[in-house]
């Protein structure tokens, strides 16, 4: 398992085809785990920490938002409570829970790259990030995403999405799959994260935004049908990822723009792959609604991760954190 040692610029264009309006699996897992108090549980618990107890004071999290993320998760079959006879119960990784590893780990290799170089979560904050090793060749390493076809490590520009077997047409004004936020509940996350892929990845909205973006979405009414958002909702999610760095616009046709993603926001690919795979996996019973093929050799995608020294395919019990 995933573990921590003694803690237990420029603009990219994509040749992606557009399917309008279709939720996509990654929409999909974000409308589970698309919450920055919910990743930063689960992180915990890939740590190694069980216990209610141990959230509290590792993640400073309030008792009641602890209760209600914890409760979501079981309901989710993320977590199992499992109860101890005479103990304190403990959460345990389920089966769909511990398969999203690939995620975090492409979430790590991100933060590595692109984020802020210290543990947002792990105090004290000055803490240095953990280095990665794989346990069977013994060496730290730098994991790659790479084709099961061809072996080549994937590129976000070598991909052309097509619409799978599971394509649903979606009708104009069909209510949104997330929930407005409230007031209290952005402003317990803006709190909450700190660091750029947490208020990226950690919000409902911005992590939506991300996956339309990566299926070629530029416009502000493209993004709008795509997510039934309101307009309001959307310009403040735009100016947010503008501000972080992940998207830029770009002006034409007088007062229009198209918004890109540049270099920063590109590299979030490889989180956004996991997200369509655990979604398609978990969250679509027969097939999944967008699909994605690899041009270099011209077969649909199946990524694997694989050790960057040895180049061994990776298995989540041979990563280790220190």
């Amino acid at each position: 398992m995933i573990k921590a040692g003694s803690t237990s610029a420029p603009l990219f264009f994509f040749d992606f085809n557009v399917f309008l309006p279709s939720p996509s699996s990654a929409q999909r897992t974000i409308s589970v785990i698309g919450d920055a108090w919910t990743l930063r549980i689960l992180r915990t618990v890939f740590r190694g920490r069980r216990r209610y107890s141990d959230f509290v004071s590792e993640l400073g999290i309030s008792r009641a938002v602890l209760t209600d993320r914890l409760g979501k998760l079981v309901a989710n079959e993320l977590l199992i409570r499992h109860a101890i006879e005479g103990g304190h119960p403990e959460y345990r990784l389920t089966e769909r829970g511990l398969d999203l590893w690939p995620m975090f780990l492409a979430m790590w290799l991100w933060e590595t790259e692109w984020g802020t170089g210290v543990m947002d979560d792990v105090p004290p904050v000055e803490q240095p990030r953990p280095m990665l090793m794989h346990t069977v060749c013994g060496h730290k390493m730098r994991p790659q995403l790479q084709c099961q076809h061809c072996s080549v490590v994937i590129q976000p520009f070598d991909t052309q999405a097509e619409a799978g077997p599971g394509y649903l047409h979606i009708e104009p004004g069909t209510q949104s799959m997330f929930r407005r936020a409230s007031q209290s509940t952005l402003a317990e996350a803006s709190a909450a994260q700190a660091h750029t892929l947490m208020r990226v990845i950690g919000d409902r909205w911005n992590s939506a935004l991300l996956a339309a973006a990566f299926k070629g979405l530029k416009l502000f009414s493209e993004f709008e049908k795509d997510l039934r958002i309101g307009p309001n909702q959307l310009s403040d999610r735009l100016g947010e990822l503008l501000n972080l760095g992940i998207l830029r616009a770009r002006s034409y046709t007088g007062a229009r723009q198209e918004y890109r993603l540049t270099r920063k926001g590109v590299a979030m690919f490889p989180i956004v792959l996991e997200m369509m795979r655990w979604g398609d996996k978990w969250l679509w019973p027969a097939t999944a609604p967008i699909v994605l093929r690899h041009k270099p050799c011209d077969h649909l995608l199946v990524g694997h991760w694989h050790c960057g020294h040895c180049k061994m395919q990776l298995s989540r019990n041979e990563i280790h954190l220190f």
